[in-house]
């Protein structure tokens, strides 16, 4: 309980690590009866609460391929209502690469929990991104771009249009630290 194998295996999308997972392309080891398997987060999860884990498996790895990484940092903002101990209204996974020179996107990831029904990608603001030039208007755009992956539902926790708000301020403020870290200046 408590450990990262814990957190994507129970297949919730308010795993804090779940988000982080997807932003970094995590691929799940899964050993069983039939020897190890590996598949890329994305397709790990099913539906709200449903992992592809067969009959006699267990989570033996999360594995992040170097390419994902390698000069590549990032910024993790969980919303929730109490500080400490709470399932997380919504979780937001930001990182970026820089170009040589600091001035331009070479690649950006961002994902979210709460955000559907597992956790996803926002695959359009990655893409607009890209060989950007970094700037608070980029910043703006990548958050408001978001909106057109995400997917959140009322609930007794926050209600839609206030997810969809959250998501959007989280999104430029993990862009804005990620790209800080990575050197960049905005």
């Amino acid at each position: 309980i408590g450990t990262i194998g814990g957190n994507t295996c129970n297949g919730v999308t308010s795993a804090d690590s779940a988000s982080t997972l997807h932003a970094w392309d995590a691929v799940v080891e899964l050993t069983g009866p039939h020897g190890v398997r590996r598949q890329p987060i994305g397709e790990f999860y099913i539906r709200a609460g449903r992992v592809d884990i067969r009959e006699g498996e267990i989570q033996t790895a999360i594995l992040i391929p170097k390419e994902s990484y390698a000069g590549t940092f990032g910024h993790y903002i969980k919303y929730a209502m109490r500080s400490a101990m709470d399932i997380a209204t919504l979780g937001t996974s930001v990182n970026v690469r820089l170009c040589a020179g600091k001035g331009t996107v070479e690649r950006a990831r961002a994902a979210f929990g709460v955000a559907g029904p597992v956790p996803l990608r926002a695959v359009h603001a990655e893409a607009l991104a890209a060989g950007r030039p970094v700037s608070m208007d980029l910043a703006e755009e990548f958050a408001q771009a978001v909106k057109e992956d995400i997917h959140p539902r009322d609930s007794w926790r926050a209600a839609k249009d206030f997810r969809l708000h959250i998501a959007v301020e989280s999104a430029k403020r993990a862009f804005i630290e990620s790209v800080r870290r990575a050197g960049g200046a905005l």
